[in-house]
């Protein structure tokens, strides 16, 4: 039977033209060629795809360089009170005393322990005697960086100068201003915009052990001191500027 007559003999079943187009050598041929080439566009399609979509991952996650500034302000209080000898106080002070501004967090917390002096004493003068003087900030419920290699949470001075405390607040701040390999801006700023921190009591503790020279009679004998405590709450707005 001839091709031209097979296909006269078509009475419009799917499957029979299917069969029929089989058949043929040359629809075969050209059958072959076709699924070759879709396979083939398929492939690079695929291909060009999976590189396409490596590429905008790659781009997602590619640094960029972005510097971090940040904007201050420092909030201050202070507490003077006069200290007996060998007397251990504990001063606090609460953090919501220390409003902030809106977009504003706490970063770190200054503390300068302050003796009672006058300027123009001599330290050589034998009669002027400085009193030991320990203060401490208390670990406690405070949400802060207590584990911070860079704190200093205890000091003590026997020379009249002032005791300096530092604790920072905020993770990683350090008052300089940093940098950020970050695909934006919003991620850049994503860690400098976190809630939660800087929530609770500022507890300081200070001691008194007061010196005295006895051989010089009662003009040098002492038994109390007035101390201040100052206390400067850094806090810190953060702004991303990209480095071309």
């Amino acid at each position: 039977m001839s091709e031209e007559k097979k296909i006269e003999d078509f009475n419009g079943n799917l499957r029979e033209v299917f069969d029929e187009i089989f058949s043929l050598r040359e629809s075969n041929m050209i059958t072959t060629i076709f699924i070759s080439i879709v396979f083939l566009l398929g492939t690079m399609h695929a291909f060009d795809w999976n590189k396409n979509y490596y590429d905008d991952a790659i781009y997602a996650t590619t640094s960029e360089d972005w510097r971090i500034d940040f904007e201050t302000e420092i909030l201050t209080a202070e507490h003077t009170e006069v200290w007996q000898d060998e007397e251990n106080k504990v001063i606090d002070f609460f953090m919501e005393d220390f409003p902030i501004r809106d977009g504003y967090f706490y970063g770190a917390v200054n503390i300068t322990i302050i003796p009672e002096a006058d300027e123009n004493t001599d330290l050589t003068d034998p009669l002027v005697q400085c009193d030991a003087i320990a203060g401490d900030i208390e670990v406690n419920d405070l949400t802060a960086q207590w584990d911070y290699e860079g704190n200093n949470l205890t000091g003590q001075d026997s020379s009249c100068e002032d005791i300096y405390l530092y604790l920072q607040i905020y993770p990683d701040y350090t008052g300089n201003n940093q940098s950020s390999n970050s695909p934006n801006e919003y991620q850049a700023l994503m860690p400098w915009n976190l809630d939660g921190w800087g929530e609770g009591i500022l507890s300081i503790a200070v001691e008194l052990d007061v010196n005295s020279v006895d051989q010089l009679g009662p003009v040098s004998q002492d038994d109390d001191e007035e101390i201040t405590i100052l206390v400067e709450v850094h806090t810190f707005r953060a702004k991303a500027v990209y480095n071309n």
